[in-house]
């Protein structure tokens, strides 16, 4: 069980980069010694350079994250939370824009993964072990090469409203 203390890793592989994406976006231990802010930090850290994304993602990560006062609920209860992936491409909406020619605004090498999943969180609840799972998925936007020599994080999806 992934105890929230990775890093983004830094790639040109953009299938890679949504891989390693997802993961730290889920990836979280109340019971760690790790900052709520931190978790956000670990993410803006691989945003794209430019600036122009930066509002949008840091509001898309207080969707995904829990806010200051959840943290310190869920701490109560020892939660943690991961990932396991079982599927990531580019999705077909992103495939037909490409191909009608609505990305040509973009950056080269701008592109899309929709990641589907299981969350999971596991705490104590009563006094005893508790986990829970639920089905999720999302698509990661983002800027690879030329643009940029390693993968930079654009925006998220809204939870559970992915391209499809």
């Amino acid at each position: 069980m992934p105890h929230g203390g990775g890093q983004v890793v830094r790639t040109d592989d953009p299938a890679a980069f949504a891989v390693s994406v997802s993961e730290v976006l889920f990836a979280w231990d109340t019971t760690a010694p790790t900052p709520l802010t931190e978790y956000a930090g670990r993410l803006l850290a691989v945003a794209d350079p430019s600036g122009e994304e930066s509002a949008g993602l840091v509001t898309d990560l207080t969707t995904y994250l829990p806010s200051p006062e959840s943290w310190e609920d869920l701490k109560t209860y020892e939660t943690r939370q991961w990932i396991d992936i079982t599927s990531y491409k580019v999705p077909d909406a992103w495939k037909s824009a490409e191909f009608n020619g609505e990305t040509t605004d973009l950056a080269d090498g701008t592109t899309a993964y929709t990641v589907t999943g299981l969350r999971r969180r596991s705490g104590i609840w009563q006094g005893k072990p508790a986990q829970t799972v639920d089905e999720v998925s999302f698509t990661i936007f983002m800027t690879c090469k030329p643009t940029y020599d390693t993968c930079k994080l654009l925006r998220l999806s809204q939870l559970n409203k992915p391209l499809r």
